[in-house]
């Protein structure tokens, strides 16, 4: 029984990490993590009592409580690897005048570690520090896909498959061909699965052992980003990854303390 209320709060936790910027109602949580309506109800008054999760002023959704916050925050010096990438976003962001991006594997998914915040962006940035995606989606995910085995690659569209359609109608036939034709080109080109109007290029960083762990990626509008000028981003992307992977002094693993 503990283990089964310990699986179901993690999934709680899962979802609203997912929707944290605006809220997620109990009825959503209910239905997307499929655990029955009375339960999901009754741990997050556990969850909001103990802080792990905090109840809109309007009373109408959830997000991530101040505790969940903290123990990050707590586990950001052994686990965070944004400070490695911190100059390499600026200058890209600096030398295109669009947004950068890091985004880090986690598990069959990828996670936003870190983005260039700068002022009236154009298209406007398609998702915050935390936001998750399933692998695959967004030039990064793309690129991070495209970058594992094939065993990898699998499971991971299999996990994902009946939420796929959610970004821009892609599919798993689709998304094959997508990691085909990145794996051809040496890097990932996306756009329109997060919004119409966003188009962007991204690139894998591998570990000390070879294994691709992040991406990189600079994203910009459909119309500005024909062929040349994702060339160029990818060019730009190269030079900063060829500075980059160096310096990372570890092998990746959801199970480990990189410190």
């Amino acid at each position: 029984m503990t283990t089964l209320v310990l699986d179901r709060a993690l999934r709680i936790l899962d979802q609203l990490s997912r929707y944290d910027a605006r809220g997620l109602a109990l009825s959503d949580i209910a239905r997307q993590s499929g655990i029955p309506h009375p339960t999901v109800h009754r741990l997050l008054r556990d969850m909001v009592a103990a802080r792990m999760v905090a109840q809109l002023p309007d009373g109408k959704g959830y997000v991530l409580g101040r505790l969940t916050f903290e123990h990050g925050l707590a586990a950001r010096a052994r686990h965070d690897v944004a400070p490695l990438f911190a100059t390499h976003l600026r200058r890209l962001a600096d030398a295109t005048g669009y947004a950068a991006y890091l985004f880090v594997l986690s598990g069959h998914e990828a996670v936003c570690y870190d983005h260039t915040n700068m002022q009236r962006l154009d298209p406007p940035l398609t998702v915050t520090v935390g936001g998750r995606r399933p692998l695959g989606v967004g030039a990064a995910g793309l690129a991070l896909m495209a970058a594992q085995d094939d065993a990898l690659v699998e499971a991971a569209l299999q996990a994902h498959a009946e939420v796929l359609g959610r970004y821009g109608g892609l599919d798993v036939p689709a998304l094959r061909t997508l990691v085909a034709q990145t794996r051809a080109l040496g890097y990932a080109r996306s756009g329109g699965c997060l919004n119409t109007n966003t188009a962007a290029v991204g690139h894998a960083v591998r570990d000390a052992g070879g294994r691709a762990f992040a991406a990189v990626s600079v994203s910009t509008t459909q119309a500005r980003l024909t062929q040349r000028e994702a060339a160029r981003l990818a060019a730009l992307l190269r030079a900063e990854i060829v500075e980059i992977e160096p310096r990372v002094r570890f092998r990746w693993s959801d199970g480990e303390a990189l410190r």
